[in-house]
């Protein structure tokens, strides 16, 4: 989501979805309940415990300790795409301050989550001729030909969570990238299966709209696979529009109709907006929650104990490793694929995070500090 010089800041991407109102449900075993499977499912929980273990703590990195040759070049422009959701504001906030720590300028556009606002958007940063222009999620198809046009008139484009690979003016995908999204997958599915000593029905809600996304969806279910062959994942696509109007009540009605759910999973915490207020005016209680990207709600949610699991994810961090990486291309340093810092947040840790004055997730406290002597401006 940052984009260097003139980062045009990209809000989560949208490749149009018809989310169907039908699910699929998948099961990884027969449910026999034999000694085999018993026996199965008792490895699986031990497995899925020790694998969470490693990501209940905080944090004590930024994940990357290699300097620039030099002092940023300052003066120069980045431009956001913003999409206008409650994540997408907050990374624009920090897109803004960690350009500002490397003296260039920076300008917010609302790119919105559609296909056509996003190339509109895109075009218009274009028109602006900034160094860079710094986009989330949207995927290179969406902005194939404004592409094109940035390379021409050597405009640098960055852009986390996405799916695809460098090409042309976008010069780095890293961030955030599917790797990383089947980590959070795989985090999720541990704390689930342990949680529930593996008997989990699950009911599921993506975002199809965002091609990332899928990538925790296909490792989530893999591992619930692998830890959980008797554990039930039936899966619910959402459309963009659906966030806080029509997913809540589509929730509702998969608790109805499978009255085993203990489990509810959203691939993004936005898309989780409403949800709590639905199932309590329906009468229904006793499901966890949690998922993908905690929002501050989510965060809140773990605290008051509405809610279960949800990964961190340091929108600070990504816009300064955004921004970072513009930083590189300037002075022609290679890109850093790192993983991201991050960490389970659960009821229990969640009041000993490490978060900014707006409650939004850091992880790591000294971060900023840390990036300003990788950019050598600690003196």
């Amino acid at each position: 989501m940052r984009k260097t010089l003139a980062v045009v800041i990209a809000g989560v991407s949208a490749l149009t979805i018809a989310a169907c109102s039908s699910s699929t449900s998948t099961s990884g075993g027969s449910g026999g309940g034999t000694s085999t499977s018993t026996a199965g499912s008792s490895s699986g929980v031990a497995a899925a415990k020790a694998y969470q273990q490693q990501f209940l703590n905080a944090p004590t990195s930024i994940g990357i300790s290699t300097p620039l040759k030099s002092k940023p070049v300052a003066g120069k422009l980045l431009i956001g795409l913003d999409s206008g959701l409650g994540s997408a504001k907050v990374l624009a906030q920090y897109w803004a301050q960690a350009a500002a720590d490397a003296g260039w300028k920076y300008k917010d556009l609302i790119s919105g989550t559609t296909p056509s606002d996003q190339q509109a958007a895109f075009n218009s940063a274009i028109q602006q001729n900034p160094a860079g222009i710094l986009t989330s999620g949207i995927p290179e198809a969406t902005i194939s030909s404004g592409l094109a046009l940035a390379k021409q008139k050597g405009i640098w484009v960055n852009t986390s969570a996405s799916t695809d690979q460098p090409s042309g003016a976008m010069f780095d995908t890293s961030i955030a990238n599917p790797d990383q999204l089947h980590e959070w997958g795989k985090m999720v599915a541990a704390y689930v299966v342990t949680q529930s000593n593996g008997k989990a029905d699950i009911q599921m809600f993506s975002l199809p709209v965002f091609p990332i996304l899928y990538e925790f969806d296909k490792a989530f279910k893999a591992a619930i696979t692998s830890w959980c062959p008797d554990c039930k994942v039936s899966e619910h696509p959402q459309q963009g529009s659906d966030i806080g109007t029509k997913t809540p009540q589509a929730v509702v009605s998969a608790v109805t109709r499978d009255p085993s759910t203990n489990w509810l999973i959203f691939d993004l915490g936005d898309l989780e907006t409403g949800v709590n207020a639905a199932l309590s005016a329906a009468g229904l209680h006793g499901q966890h929650i949690g998922g993908l990207t905690a929002d501050t709600p989510n965060i809140e949610g773990l605290k008051n104990k509405t809610q279960d699991v949800w990964t961190a994810y340091s929108l600070p961090i990504v816009a300064y490793r955004q921004v970072d990486s513009f930083a590189r291309k300037f002075e022609d340093m290679p890109t850093l694929n790192a993983a991201l810092p991050t960490q389970l947040l659960t009821q229990d840790n969640v009041n000993s995070m490490v978060a900014d004055s707006a409650s939004n997730y850091v992880g790591v406290a000294d971060y900023r500090t840390d990036f300003k002597k990788l950019w050598l401006l600690n003196g």
